[in-house]
């Protein structure tokens, strides 16, 4: 893993402000507790194309306090790791018309954008599911 940012996972982390993924470190168990910082969440934008406003409206936080707070609570590090978990699944797995799927309506997602399930984790467990059914080539 030449020229691979490494992360120690032993290391306390007590804010988040670059995601994991870049590491190469998936754990997401053990960093669901952490605060995040609001460049987390711009960088998490950068690699799904969510605009604020959409983001918005899945985290646990308003407008108006994501434009005065630099760090959130663990509950929006929680969300914001499960919105990234999808994204680097589905781009790892598809590349970029992984974007063209999550903003289409979807038949199997009974007629729902993908990205329209990230409100909440019953919806994220769906849209894991549904990337490693048509990784394996199950699409009904």
């Amino acid at each position: 893993m030449e020229g691979k940012k490494r992360y120690n996972p032993k290391n306390e982390v007590h804010e988040l402000s670059e995601p994991m993924s870049s590491y190469g470190f998936t754990d997401y168990f053990s960093l669901a507790s952490q605060n995040i910082t609001k460049t987390y969440i711009q960088k998490i934008l950068s690699i799904t194309r969510l605009t604020v406003s959409e983001i918005i409206e899945l985290i646990p936080v308003s407008i108006d306090t994501y434009k005065r707070k630099t760090t959130f609570k663990p509950e929006v590090t929680e969300k914001v790791l499960e919105i990234e978990e999808v994204y680097r699944v589905g781009l790892e797995a598809f590349g970029d018309g992984f974007y063209d799927w999550m903003n289409n309506e979807n038949i199997a997602l009974g007629g729902r954008k993908p990205k329209e399930l990230l409100s909440n984790s019953f919806g994220i467990r769906t849209l894991l599911n549904q990337i490693g059914r048509m990784q394996h080539g199950v699409l009904a």
